[in-house]
C-alpha cells in the first residue's frame, strides 16, 4: 500500500550512520512511500530514493531548510534516524490521517504519539487538538506534516542549531513561538497506548523508538526489549557505543 502525496523525511548527521542500515530497512519492510535522507554525508547504508545533502558548517535550521525545499510532495513524515520502527505501522490509520490533513487546511501537521498536553481536547476517538499554549508545541518527534509549513516553519525561525545547553539557543525550542506567529495549528494521535518514559506515549499507528539514543548511547532505559529484538535481527553491537540505563 503507498500512500499518495505523501514522502518519508530522515534528517540525520554521518556521526550516527551506524543507525542507517537499521532504521532504512525496518521503513522499507512496511512502507513503500518515497523516502528523502538528509545528510552531510553520503554512505551505500542509505540506499534510498533521494539523498540530499547539506552542508555540515551551516546551522542545523539552514541545514534543514535547504533540504525540505527539495521535497516535491504534498506532505511527508518526518523521522530522525534514531526513530526505527520495532513493529508494523497502520497503513491504513496513516492514510486516514493524511486525508484529514488534506481535507483540513487550518491543520499543518498530525503528531504521530502524544506528547505533553495540558488542554486535552478531543476531536475524534483517536485524535486531539494540540493546542499551541503547550509547551515545546514544535517536537522534533515522529509527525506527518504539511511540506510546505514545515518548510515556513524553517524559513521564518531563527538561524540556531537543533542542540545546545542554552535552551534558548535550540531551535526546537525557539520553533514554538514561530508556530504561534505563523499560526500553525497541530492534531496528535492517542488511543489507550502506554507513557513510555517521561513525557511521550508509545503509538500504536507508528511504532517507534522515540529515541534510540540518548547522549549518544543506547536506550535501554526505555527500550531494552525493542532494541534488543532489533539487534539480533540486524546484529547490532551495543557495546561500540555503551548502553544508556
Amino acid at each position: 500500500m503507498k500512500i499518495p502525496d505523501l514522502a518519508i523525511v530522515t534528517n540525520t548527521n554521518s556521526v550516527n550512520k551506524d543507525l542507517w542500515s537499521v532504521h532504512r530497512m525496518q521503513i522499507q519492510r512496511y512502507m513503500t512511500e518515497p523516502h528523502y535522507v538528509f545528510s552531510d554525508e553520503f554512505d551505500e547504508s542509505i540506499q534510498v530514493n533521494k539523498f540530499i545533502p547539506y552542508d555540515s558548517k551551516l546551522k542545523f535550521r539552514s541545514q534543514f531548510l535547504s533540504c525540505i525545499e527539495q521535497v516535491e510532495e504534498k506532505f511527508c513524515l518526518y523521522l530522525n534516524e534514531d526513530y526505527l520502527l520495532y513493529d508494523a505501522p497502520d497503513l491504513d490509520k496513516l492514510q486516514e490521517y493524511v486525508s484529514v490533513l488534506q481535507n483540513n487546511e487550518c491543520f499543518s501537521f498530525i503528531r504521530l504519539a502524544k506528547g505533553i498536553d495540558l488542554f486535552k481536547i478531543p476531536i475524534s476517538s483517536t485524535l486531539n487538538y494540540l493546542d499551541s499554549r503547550n509547551p515545546y508545541f514544535f517536537s522534533q518527534t515522529a509527525s506527518l506534516w504539511r511540506t510546505e509549513h514545515l518548510m515556513a516553519v524553517h524559513a521564518q525561525g531563527p538561524d540556531l542549531h537543533i542542540a545546545g545547553n542554552d535552551m534558548s539557543q535550540q531551535f526546537e525550542v525557539a520553533a514554538t513561538d514561530v508556530c504561534r506567529t505563523l499560526g500553525i495549528q497541530g492534531l496528535y494521535h492517542y488511543d489507550g497506548e502506554s507513557k513510555r518514559g517521561e513525557y511521550h506515549y508509545d503509538s500504536k499507528i507508528f511504532p517507534y523508538t522515540a529515541s534510540a539514543l540518548v547522549k549518544g548511547e543506547w536506550n535501554f532505559k526505555e527500550y531494552e526489549k525493542e532494541l534488543k529484538d532489533l539487534g539480533r535481527q540486524y546484529r547490532v553491537s551495543f557495546k561500540k557505543r555503551g548502553i544508556y540505563q
